[in-house]
């Protein structure tokens, strides 16, 4: 059996998403979750940054893409995306079919204006959108997302070298 998980941020990018070691089955396809924005009010326990999350909008929609994983591999997922808590949403595919997935929301949205990505982060966003063709306007929204450099210049280098493509 098999899941499909919705991957509105960093997991957008096959590879950022390869990376916690669970196993794509097939293609990402592009996705919106409709009546939700994106925000980076999720402050990382680990570096400190702003990371994605959705929350409830009228009228505005988040696109992203719908992954299919095994069910064994959720619980890894689970466990990479802490402070995150896994929900059943309605989506739509590009034909307009609707679609339940899991959507990882954050527990504890932060109100901190300054909160920011960093730059590596954002890049997440912006490859894996254009790696599974979102929309145009789309990928020059997150383009315009404002970023800031990782000050761990380690860990900035570490995650610039995750490869932005699905597996061959």
């Amino acid at each position: 059996m098999s899941q499909q998980v919705f991957a509105f941020g960093s997991n957008m990018c096959s590879g950022r998403f390869r990376a916690y070691g669970v196993s794509l089955q097939g293609a990402g396809r592009a996705a919106v979750l409709p009546d939700h924005h994106l925000l980076f009010h999720k402050k990382s326990t680990d570096d400190r940054s702003g990371k994605a999350n959705v929350a409830a909008h009228a009228g505005s929609d988040v696109w992203g893409v719908l992954h299919t994983i095994p069910d064994v591999d959720l619980d890894i997922l689970d466990k990479g995306e802490g402070g995150y808590r896994r929900v059943r949403l309605s989506l739509r595919l590009y034909n307009n079919t609707a679609i339940d997935a899991w959507v990882y929301v954050a527990k504890k949205p932060n109100d901190d204006p300054t909160l920011r990505p960093y730059n590596w982060y954002k890049r997440f966003l912006v490859e894996g959108a254009r790696e599974h063709a979102l929309p145009p306007d789309y990928i020059e929204e997150l383009e315009r997302i404002e970023a800031t450099q990782d000050p761990d210049q380690q860990r900035d280098r570490e995650n610039r070298a995750l490869v932005s493509q699905a597996a061959s």
